[in-house]
């Protein structure tokens, strides 16, 4: 099976030759630029799927390139929803390294959350569906080494959707 490991290295040593990147090079060299990107997908209300796109933005051209700039400089959250239906809450965590508490934005209706901040290196603005319904009033957030933790009364949890089968 060492056939694996060797088409694995190769695979790795051709993606770093497309990014334009040397596999040897130095992380600490200030002329390496670093970029990640990502996605989540989670079901938006309408039982339809979300893909919500996250990292510090995408290369022009799809690829990087030695040099390359950014396309956009608004870095999207990776964020994950939980319903907790026993205690009639929904909890919220996003990640935003390197803001300030006192930069973050939250905007809540009854069934998304927007939220955005920054500061001079970094801009975070993203809009997080959440499939039931909430109380934006009782909204209460927290934010601690890079995590916003949000907190929502919930008003109304999603139904399950399809028929029970009987397994025989």
């Amino acid at each position: 099976m060492s056939w694996i490991n060797d088409d694995f290295d190769k695979i790795i040593e051709k993606m770093f030759k497309r990014f334009g990147m040397d596999p040897t090079m130095d992380p600490d060299d200030p002329n390496v630029r670093t970029w990640s990107y990502g996605y989540t997908m989670t079901m938006g209300p309408d039982g339809k799927p979300v893909v919500s796109e996250f990292g510090t933005g995408l290369p022009q051209a799809g690829l990087p390139q030695a040099g390359f700039t950014l396309d956009e400089p608004t870095m999207e959250t990776l964020s994950q929803v939980d319903i907790d239906r026993e205690n009639g809450r929904v909890r919220l965590l996003v990640e935003m390294p390197g803001v300030t508490k006192e930069s973050i934005k939250i905007k809540a209706t009854d069934n998304r959350v927007r939220i955005s901040a920054g500061n001079e290196t970094k801009d975070y603005d993203t809009e997080i569906p959440i499939d039931a319904e909430v109380d934006p009033n009782s909204a209460k957030a927290t934010y601690n080494n890079g995590v916003l933790d949000l907190t929502l009364k919930l008003v109304k949890a999603p139904e399950e959707d399809g028929v029970d089968v009987k397994v025989e």
